[in-house]
């Protein structure tokens, strides 16, 4: 029986679990790591976290804005559009570098409609400069100015319909959770295995010394590292790490948040303060998302035409082939 079945049958009729849980519980055997599955009571004690993760990555993906269309013809009159791209080449660059675009497209679901919805990620940065603009109705130079800039855009999980573009937002994020629990236990096996060695160099480094040199520090710091093996041990149970990860899925938001942002911006990329108006700067909205690395990037659904996505795909196609002849 695979670690997946055991779990099903682990699962008591008398007290069912809905399947959205039953996945997430999957999930974590899959991402996590598969000895949860042969931890008894492993269900029953996680049923409850993961429900409540899940619904909060829901709740989460249900906040985000409506798609925004992006394409070259919407960077001229789009004032979001034009803020996240230096020029309306940098789109198409952007969905040439694409490797689940390119997956996409070249599955039978791009036949599906014009357009396909994605996910689209940048990071934002903001850089000091010294520019001209009007003060109390006067041209002034070297004036201190914020310029808005958006670097490593990137776009992810290709749908052909905003609902299933949204079902694979909801579990990438709880994925995103499980991956950064995933990762502290790594770096606590790799921590385990550390003191290990740290112990054997130790009692090496004791045997070295002379019987009567009086010293007995080593034996101290030895039953120390002991100690701390023993506790590291412990906590890389499988019943101790079920418990921490049902503590971690009741505090999500501490791996995983989204905050909303809004910037007035001039066509130049200025960033504007009390002055918005009167330098004609038009507001955008942002979301940026707090992820397991801790960066922060700036993520928006977005629509974009097939047509538009295949010939940039073509023309960096061309440009690769071209540059080989050279």
């Amino acid at each position: 029986m695979n670690p997946l079945s055991r779990l099903l049958s682990w699962i008591s009729p008398s007290a069912p679990v809905d399947p959205d849980t039953l996945a997430g519980l999957q999930r974590v055997v899959e991402v996590v790591d598969k000895v949860f599955a042969m931890t008894p009571g492993f269900d029953e004690k996680l049923a409850a976290p993961v429900g409540h993760a899940r619904g909060y990555c829901a709740s989460l993906i249900d906040v985000l804005p409506p798609p925004v269309d992006i394409g070259r013809p919407y960077f001229a009159t789009d004032a979001l559009v034009h803020a996240l791209f230096a020029s309306a080449d940098d789109i198409g660059d952007m969905l040439a570098a694409s490797a689940p675009v390119r997956d996409y497209l070249a599955g039978p679901q791009s036949r599906q409609g014009d357009h396909f919805f994605a996910l689209m990620a940048a990071r934002r940065t903001e850089r000091k400069v010294l520019g001209a603009a009007m003060q109390n109705g006067i041209m002034a130079t070297d004036v201190p100015q914020s310029l808005l800039q958006f670097s490593d855009r990137t776009l992810v999980l290709p749908a052909a319909d905003p609902e299933t573009a949204r079902d694979s937002l909801r579990a990438a994020a709880f994925d995103s959770l499980l991956r950064t629990f995933a990762g502290h236990i790594e770096l606590a096996r790799v921590a385990y295995t550390s003191l290990q060695s740290e112990r054997e160099l130790e009692r090496v480094r004791q045997r070295s010394r002379p019987a009567d040199s009086g010293v007995n520090f080593p034996s101290r710091y030895i039953a120390a590292l002991d100690e701390r093996l023993r506790q590291q041990f412990e906590s890389l149970q499988p019943d101790a790490l079920v418990a921490e990860l049902a503590a971690f899925l009741m505090r999500p938001e501490e791996a995983l948040s989204l905050e909303p942002v809004q910037l007035w911006v001039t066509r130049a990329g200025v960033i504007q303060g009390e002055n918005a108006r009167e330098a004609g700067a038009a507001s955008i909205r942002l979301t940026e998302l707090t992820s397991r690395d801790r960066r922060r990037h700036v993520v928006l659904p977005v629509r974009i035409q097939c047509d538009e996505a295949r010939e940039a795909l073509e023309r960096s196609r061309e440009t690769r082939e071209n540059m080989l002849l050279i």
